[in-house]
């Protein structure tokens, strides 16, 4: 049996076949994820300062939630945490650091904060 440290508990997996570990995997790596994205969402204009360096009026704030809801609501993808998939693999014992997903976070912020501009030529 693996024990996999999340932010909010310990999680564990029963070892068997490989198809069902990565699901679990998943499940956990959603549920943590979830969780940061929840303490986000408790003081979003506190961490668009500290994170962003900005303020952002109400209607922001909505979409900003809205979107990290989505986030929140959704699967991980294994292929993007692969690293840490690889280590659960591998140890019996594993607390998943919280960087990455944080790094996926502040991607979504930054797409509504920052939207491409899109230059026309001819």
């Amino acid at each position: 049996m693996k024990s996999v440290r999340i932010a909010s508990t310990v999680k564990h997996i029963e070892e068997g076949d490989e198809r069902v570990t990565l699901f679990r995997i998943q499940e956990i790596l959603s549920e943590h994820r979830s969780t940061l994205v929840m303490g986000i969402l408790s003081d979003l204009p506190t961490y668009l300062q500290f994170k962003f360096y900005t303020k952002v009026d109400i209607e922001m704030q909505r979409i900003l939630k809205d979107k990290l809801f989505e986030l929140s609501n959704s699967k991980v993808s294994l292929d993007r945490y692969l690293n840490i998939v690889h280590e659960i693999e591998k140890n019996s014992n594993f607390r998943v650091p919280s960087q990455e997903f944080f790094r996926e976070i502040d991607s979504v912020l930054d797409q509504v904060l920052n939207p491409t501009q899109l230059k026309l030529t001819r």
